[in-house]
């Protein structure tokens, strides 16, 4: 044991102290709502990847197994922490998973370089760690870009468009059985359980139910029957659930849903293409980031409601076409 504190201990401490500033910063920076920052997501884990460097010898510095497993090793105890004292989720730990663990890397490379060949003094390197502090505030200021996006899924139905009309404007409730849950569902996406309609016409109120009690408030803006039916959308506030995924998401100024339609079009006798198309804005100044998982996830949600919806549709148009 005693070796092996006088082999790690510097390291160790340098991990333990690597791990205390990233919950230093998540706690910082999430109390200013700044965690749709370029600082937050690419300037922090930098840092991180670089801080337990500080305490490597200079023999661990020439490992390049070192440069990447200790940064790694510091990322994901910095995760774990924020896991079991709920700081964070699942989910949200996804979506910085990528970003943390490159940038971490990437840093760790670009130190091991100045300090083999440069001989650069470590204290001056110490400075690094006020830089997400100092500028996360500063970028603050600018307010991020508003973009629109737009997620498109389709399906090809063997039913009328008549029956398929019957099953999106009103969703019956889905039964566990009909819906095939994805990795995001298990991680944390709530699935759709079934949307009403007071009236069938433009004006007339939708509310779509999800998973856990989380509500949809929308308004049909264009009605056609047979052939294409929109709804603007809204979150129901109160609805939105404790999970810290979908207080960021959903309750945050940088994510909002837009629309949403139904298209049908009858490709030929007895075979309909149906297309769901739902737009989205993100806020941010990490948009570019945002949209994949944006897209990936809204994507996801899309194919499998309307996998339910071809089943159903065509459940009911083999029974007809045996009476």
């Amino acid at each position: 044991m005693t070796k092996l504190k006088q082999k790690y201990g510097l390291l160790i401490i340098g991990i333990t102290l690597g791990i205390l500033y990233g919950l230093a910063s998540r706690m910082v920076m999430g109390a200013n709502a700044n965690l749709t920052t370029l600082s937050f997501m690419f300037l922090i884990p930098s840092i991180l990847g670089i801080i337990p460097l500080m305490f490597a010898d200079h023999q661990k510095l020439k490992s390049y197994r070192n440069i990447i497993f200790i940064p790694w090793l510091t990322v994901a105890a910095f995760f774990v922490v924020t896991l079991i004292f709920g700081i964070e989720d699942f989910l949200c730990l996804l979506v910085m998973a990528a970003p943390y663990f490159v940038f971490a890397t990437l840093s760790a490379l670009i130190f091991r370089f100045f300090q083999i060949n440069k001989k650069k003094k470590k204290g001056k390197l110490l400075t690094l760690v006020l830089l997400p502090f100092l500028l996360a505030p500063i970028e603050g200021y600018f307010k991020g870009p508003t973009d629109t996006f737009s997620v498109k899924s389709e399906v090809l139905i063997t039913a009328k468009p008549e029956i398929i009309w019957d099953n999106i404007v009103e969703v019956k409730t889905i039964d566990e059985n009909e819906y095939h849950p994805g990795l995001f569902n298990l991680v944390g996406i709530p699935r759709p359980i079934n949307a009403s309609v007071d009236k069938k016409e433009v004006g007339g109120k939708r509310i779509g139910n999800f998973e856990g009690g989380l509500k949809f408030l929308e308004t049909i803006t264009e009605y056609e029957e047979n052939k294409k039916v929109s709804f603007n959308i809204k979150i129901d506030s109160n609805s939105v659930r404790q999970k810290v995924f979908d207080q960021h998401v959903l309750k945050g100024n940088y994510f909002s849903f837009v629309d949403a339609s139904y298209q049908l079009k009858e490709i030929k006798d007895g075979e309909v293409k149906l297309t769901l198309t739902s737009r989205y804005q993100l806020s941010s100044n990490i948009n570019f980031y945002a949209e994949l998982w944006g897209e990936a996830m809204l994507k996801d949600f899309q194919d499998r409601l309307l996998e339910v919806i071809q089943s159903r549709c065509e459940v009911v148009a083999n029974a007809n076409y045996g009476k």
